[in-house]
């Protein structure tokens, strides 16, 4: 009875103590281990992956191939350090291992990176595809889920010990590691948090947001049942994975047709294949600002394509009417689109501000933002004042959001 007691202690203090920031889209996740611990048990775990291959001469052995796949992955990393600054001291490394009946490919934490040929070979990849591949395991690495998920294992052995009331030990083991690492299927929004950064990562490299809904068409088309590609197995493809990911194109694009007008502009980061890091050396200058993940809200916003879904949201609003008011006063005009998305109230009012922060950033998408305000006010009911509510907030609707239609015109 005092080992549960002390287990079920221990667990507590874990959940209590380990949530930690991820460091790419701000969730919090569960982090037993530094991530600096993390990364040197995946070295470990790396040379045991590859070592039979190169006993094989099976490492690399196709220099084409090689240098393709460097190549796609330099641009890659060039990206990833524009978001994680501190990246730029890892010892980034990217082999080729010839295996045709693999389709497999993984980034462990420190950016040490494999791809199986299979999946070049089974699915006639393209830059553009291998891109989307290597992004999305670059961006398991960027979101720190190996930490997440090696945390989640030990949390789950505190669990069992307490419950089944015996120390059955855990084993350090680089295998343990590689397992918990990559072997094992990540959770269902870690795979979400890499497709994001993924795509956004090789359309910042000038490759084709649209290769990743193409990839895992292709995928699923070649596997013909689940499972049946390594990559499948850890990986799980589905209809509504490849539509999110098609969903994703239109905020990807602006990205994508910059760096493909300005190719000579795209910085690589590996002169060699393995990275030489000195140690202690100082970090990356201070006028490299780290980039976020674009806003894909606002890029909706932009493209005339806001949703707001909330019809009972008015006691959140009216708590941000001063600040809407005090951002359209000093014509603070993105912030103001953001603070409405954010609210996500779906009321006259709010798509009035919607359509003002639109006419003043110059979109020519501020009409219709007005005429879904005078539509939700006069037409649907759905108007900022009656009964006993006022949140227009001083502004005089639907005659404001009328007049703004014929001031902008159709």
């Amino acid at each position: 009875m005092k080992f549960r007691r002390g287990a079920w202690a221990a667990l507590l203090m874990a959940v209590l103590t380990a949530c930690s920031t991820n460091p790419m889209t701000g969730r919090s996740q569960l982090s037993l281990m530094p991530e600096a611990t993390v990364i040197s048990q995946s070295r470990s775990a790396y040379k045991a992956e590859l070592a039979p291959y190169a006993k094989k001469n099976r490492l690399n052995d196709d220099p084409d191939m090689a240098a393709r796949v460097r190549a796609i992955t330099d641009r890659l990393i060039a990206q990833a350090v524009r978001y994680r600054p501190d990246t730029a001291a890892w010892a980034w490394e990217v082999n080729v291992i010839d295996d045709p009946k693999t389709l497999n490919a993984f980034c462990l934490p420190g950016g040490k990176m494999a791809v199986y040929s299979g999946l070049i070979l089974k699915l006639k990849a393209t830059d553009d595809e291998i891109a989307q591949v290597m992004g999305h395991e670059i961006g398991h690495a960027l979101a720190n889920h190996g930490a997440e998920k090696m945390s989640v294992g030990m949390l789950s052995d505190i669990l069992v010990a307490a419950l089944a009331g015996n120390n059955r030990g855990r084993q350090q083991t680089g295998d343990i590691a590689s397992l918990l690492l990559w072997q094992l299927p990540n959770s269902r929004g870690a795979e979400t948090e890499a497709d994001r950064i993924g795509i956004e990562l090789a359309a910042r490299a000038g490759y084709r947001p649209e290769a990743a809904a193409e990839l895992w068409r292709k995928m699923m088309r070649e596997s013909g049942e689940k499972g049946r590609f390594a990559l499948l197995s850890t990986h799980p493809a589905s209809a509504e994975r490849v539509e999110a990911l098609a969903g994703l194109v239109p905020a990807m694009q602006p990205l994508y047709t910059e760096a493909a007008a300005n190719p000579q502009a795209l910085p690589t980061r590996l002169a060699a294949n393995v990275r030489d890091v000195t140690p202690g050396a100082a970090p990356p200058p201070a006028a490299l600002q780290p980039l976020s993940l674009v806003n894909l809200p606002l890029a909706a916003f932009r493209r005339g394509q806001a949703r707001l879904g909330c019809d009972s949201c008015g006691m959140g609003f009216s708590s941000r009417l001063g600040r809407l008011k005090e951002l359209a006063d000093r014509q603070d005009w993105e912030n103001l689109a953001g603070e409405v998305l954010e609210a996500d109230y779906n009321q006259d009012i709010a798509w009035y501000y919607l359509g003002l922060a639109a006419e003043g950033l110059g979109l020519p998408v501020a009409w219709s933002y007005f005429e879904r305000s005078v539509l939700r006010g006069v037409e649907e009911g759905g108007h900022c004042k009656g009964g006993l509510m006022d949140l227009c907030n001083g502004i005089d609707l639907p005659q404001k959001a009328r007049e703004a239609l014929v001031r902008l015109g159709p």
